[in-house]
């Protein structure tokens, strides 16, 4: 486990990526909504993005729009389950706590819309949009800052998990041991050698 240093640190950043994610995406919000009246739109770059104003009951290109209690539980209930994944991290990096700090941020502010709002759905206001040479518009679904934080809080994690994580690090291969050194066998000790032969006198 990491120590208390550590932590603090780590939960710093999260806390603070998480309130200043979800306070920019709740003020964002309000200021369209605020400002924008109903199927007006405001445009920012002619044929590609533009301000406008609608809400979502559902989740993801207003899929399960019938189902408004069950995703208001489900987004109180993915808090928690956040706060539970960082603390659970036995040795996080900086790349996982601004990623999963996003990620909540961005769960906070649709989180609030559900549960606070009058309508109880999610407030969306941004647009990009093209216009083919055939005519008309290719809309993109509005969403907010929420949704964008918490795609890109997705994909960080993504990189994090397939480029950076050390599970997936194969361990380094030990060296190969060096071999015995060869035994050297001393030599023979040599044979007696032969000597000249006796010596006869006379002659």
């Amino acid at each position: 486990m990491y120590n208390s240093d550590v932590l603090l640190r780590h939960s710093l950043l999260f806390f603070a990526v998480a309130a200043l994610g979800a306070a920019l995406d709740l003020w964002t919000k309000s200021l369209a909504f605020e400002h924008i009246q109903r199927f007006q739109e405001v445009t920012i770059i002619d044929g590609w993005f533009s301000y406008g104003r609608t809400t979502n009951p559902g989740v993801v290109f207003g899929m399960g729009g019938s189902a408004k209690t069950f995703w208001k539980g489900i987004a109180v209930a993915a808090v928690p389950v956040i706060l539970v994944i960082f603390y659970t991290v036995r040795k996080p990096k900086w790349i996982l706590t601004i990623s999963l700090g996003m990620i909540l941020a961005g769960t906070i502010g649709n989180m609030y819309d559900r549960v606070f709002t009058e309508l109880h759905e999610v407030r969306d206001f941004i647009k990009f949009y093209y216009r083919p040479a055939s005519g008309g518009e290719k809309v993109w679904p509005l969403f907010n800052l929420a949704d964008a934080f918490i795609c890109v809080g997705v994909f960080l994690l993504t990189i994090e998990m397939m480029f950076f994580d050390e599970k997936k690090k194969s361990p380094p291969q030990p060296a190969a041991p060096a071999p015995p050194p060869a035994k050297i066998e001393p030599p023979a000790p040599a044979g007696p050698v032969a000597g000249p032969g006796p010596v006869v006198e006379g002659k």
